[in-house]
Order: C-alpha cells, then structure tokens, then sequence
C-alpha cells in the first residue's frame, strides 16, 4: 500500500513540475523539499553528537504555536538538537529569525520516498514532533522502520477534515496506528482521533498551545508602539488582523460607516494581511477607499484622518494587538474558518469576527458563551457592533476581562506536551541509540 502511495506521489510531482518552477509561491525552497540538502546544512547535521528532536509546523500560524513548546523544550535541554522544519516561505523566515539561533531550521520534503529518505538519513531524528494538523504516511512509515517515534502535538481535525478522513479511513487508519501518542487540543478532536486510530494510539487532551504563546508585551514596549505610530492618548484604535480577499474591503466599508457616525472621535485602522503576497492588494484597496495609505515597513505614522495603516509585514500583528480598542480576526467573513479569536484577548480587545469559525469552533463558542465574541456576517453588521463597542467604554472592559480569563484558563499546554515529548523520549532510549551513518553528498 505504501509502494503504491510513493508512486502516486512520485507522479502527481512530475505532473505538477512546472507550477513548482514557475510559481513563485510554490518554489520556496523546492530543491530542499525535493531532498537536496545544502552542503552548510549537512555539516551541522553531521556534527550533532546526539540524535536531534524535529519539530515539523506548516507555516506562520502553526510555528507560532510550536514556538513556545520549542522554546521551552530547549531550555530544558539544552544539549539536545533541534531541527525545525516549515513549508511555506512565510513559516521558513520566521522560524529562522525565532529559533535560528539554536535550532537547524529546513524546508520540510515533499512525502515521496526519496524525499523523505534523503532528510531522514541526514537528520537521523530521536523523535518526529508534529504540531497540529498534518499527516504524511510517507514521512510516518519511514520513521517506523526506522524507530523514530512520531508524536502529534496540539493536534486538530476540523469536521471537514474529519470526514475526509473517514472516507479513505481503510488506507489513513494504517498510518494514524503507527503515530507513537496524540496529543489533542480539545476533547471533541481527541475523539476524531480516537475514532480513526480504533483506540490504537495514546490519546490526551492537552489544551492548545496557541494560548500558552499569547503573553503580553512589557507595558512600556507598548507605549513605544504607540508613540511611534502617533497615537493620541484617546484615539480608538480598530485593528483587522489576519485578513484574506474581501474581508479588507468589509473592514474598510464598515470603518467608513463608523467615522461617519461619531464623527467627533479620532478613531484609527490597522490592517494586518494573512498574507505577504497580498500586502499590495490590500494596499490598493485602502487606496480605493478614499484613504491613504501608511505602511509599516516604511515606519510611518499616523498623521491625518483618513489615514489607515498597513502592516506589511509577518510577525508583528501580536504587538499591535496591544494598542487596538476593538478588534476583527480574519479568516471568518473569507471561506478560510477562522484564525485565533483569542490573540486579541492578550489585551483583552473584544472582538468581532465573521460565521466562518470552523478552524477555531471550540473557542469561539466558549467566548460566545461568555458573550465575549460578536459574529457578524457582513460590513453593516460589522460597523453596528463597532460602532457600539467604541462608543462604550464599560462595556468593552467587561468584555476584555471575560475573553481574557478564558485565554488565561486555557494556558499550560507546553507543560503538558513537554511531558509527552519527554516520556517519549524516554521510552526509546531503553536500547542504545545507533551510531550516525556517515552521510555523503
């Protein structure tokens, strides 16, 4: 079955050649995923003295919420290697500018056998650390012939998913089996994993590690923010993050309502694309919208009324949360299902966001359930429920205290998975370790 799976993949990247040369998004570190591995990377590889743990996460949502887990797993042992893998470009620079210092950090190889084949030798991992969603049975297959342990961390199956899975569940059950332990974010995805493992696989809530992550910035870097945008001391501040095709056009229209409607306030918009490749469309959408447009890697400030501010750029939206008054998370208006509804709450910001939360259901009905989370559907209703938000200041603290206790209750998952990661580890350290294979290029 796995033969006829390597095949399959080996065919589909010779059909899909040509978008990986020519797309620009696509080839980001192509030549590493294809099982080229540079002659630097190699050499550190080499001299590693012990077998390094690897943590694979996707791109910049997954790697933020593998960060904190890193972060604390290498401080704890610090004599172990780490090796970082991400997909996307995106993932890739900002795991180097985070964890480069003290981790390898890699394109993660497409899952055909030689791909993965190449990496695994190289590497020559203790453990394989999956964060969140991703399965490959190339990559796990090969790990269990060769004892590495695979580990699922935060992990997450959305309904969607979950079903997709169940209608191939005779040929994703054999690999799901061979995955070491499981831990899951929520009870609800426990039992999606349960029911596709047959039981076979230790299984835990450990909560999710996106919230241990969300820790808020020394007050005085706030304030250095915010003087450096030129922020008055009352201005309201709405902030869209996250935000994909057609949400900046819904947060522009009902930003414009709102100005309208309290006009005698100096109420300020932050936009934070999902997306590089999309920092210019959104540009040209504030443009088209009457305002001027003020971007943060020129480091410019705020100056007149009509100006709306624009962060081109990956890995700041987290601070800027932290001046915002009222705040929208994208992915919920766009078909996407919902980017983290609690980030905001670091600060407790309230916030709006669209129906489509299926990526993030669970906390979004808890914040629901506390009356912490305004769903709306369209630019109109988004400007009613802004509109009320800014004009009441009480109510918008209550509502920050109850979305931020629940950020609050939500945290100690990176303690949870680091005892997973560790009983693993120890578990497989019973019998010596094989001596590193001389890897040539």
């Amino acid at each position: 079955m796995t033969v006829i799976y390597y095949i399959g993949i080996t065919l589909l990247l010779l059909f899909v050649w040509p978008v990986l040369i020519f797309s620009s998004k696509a080839r980001f570190g192509v030549s590493q995923k294809l099982g080229f591995i540079p002659s630097a990377v190699r050499e550190r590889l080499k001299s590693m003295s012990v077998k390094p743990v690897w943590f694979h996460s996707v791109s910049v949502g997954e790697f933020n919420a593998a960060y904190p887990l890193i972060k604390a797993f290498h401080e704890k042992h610090p004599t172990r290697p780490i090796v970082v893998s991400t997909t996307t470009g995106t993932g890739q620079k900002l795991a180097a500018e985070r964890v480069g210092d003290f981790a390898q950090v890699i394109y993660f190889p497409y899952d055909a056998y030689f791909c993965v084949k190449s990496w695994l030798d190289a590497i020559n991992p203790a453990l394989f650390v999956v964060v969140e969603t991703e399965m490959w049975p190339g990559l796990i297959s090969q790990c269990k012939k060769r004892g590495v342990p695979v580990v699922i961390v935060n992990g997450r199956i959305s309904p969607r998913s979950f079903k997709s899975y169940c209608r191939i569940k005779p040929f994703f059950h054999r690999y799901v089996k061979m995955i070491e332990r499981i831990g899951a974010q929520t009870e609800n995805e426990a039992e999606r994993y349960k029911m596709l493992s047959d039981g076979a696989v230790p299984i835990e809530v450990m909560g999710n590690l996106k919230c241990d992550g969300l820790k808020p910035k020394p007050k005085d870097e706030i304030d250095k923010l915010r003087s450096s945008l030129d922020l008055g001391a009352d201005d309201l501040v709405f902030i869209a993050g996250s935000t994909h095709e057609g949400e900046e056009a819904a947060v522009l229209s009902a930003y414009t309502q709102v100005l309208k409607l309290m006009p005698d306030k100096t109420i300020r918009l932050i936009i934070a694309p999902r997306h590089p490749q999309r920092f210019d469309r959104a540009a040209e959408l504030i443009k088209a919208s009457g305002f001027t447009v003020l971007r943060h890697s020129k480091s410019e400030r705020f100056k007149n009324d009509f100006d709306v501010y624009l962060i081109d750029s990956i890995g700041h939206l987290a601070s800027f949360y932290g001046v915002a008054t009222v705040a929208f998370v994208g992915g919920t208006i766009a078909p996407i299902g919902g980017h983290n509804v609690l980030e905001p709450y670091t600060y407790n910001v309230p916030v709006i966001a669209g129906p489509r939360l299926e990526k993030t259901r669970d906390f979004a009905r808890l914040l629901q359930d506390r009356d912490a989370l305004f769903v709306v559907k369209n630019a109109n209703e988004m400007a009613h429920e802004l509109q009320r938000l800014l004009s009441d200041e009480k109510l918008r603290l209550e509502i920050g205290v109850r979305g931020n206790k629940l950020l609050l209750d939500s945290q100690g998952a990176v303690s949870k998975a680091l005892v997973i990661l560790e009983e693993t580890l120890r578990s497989t350290s019973v019998t010596p370790e094989p001596q590193r294979r001389n890897v040539t290029a």
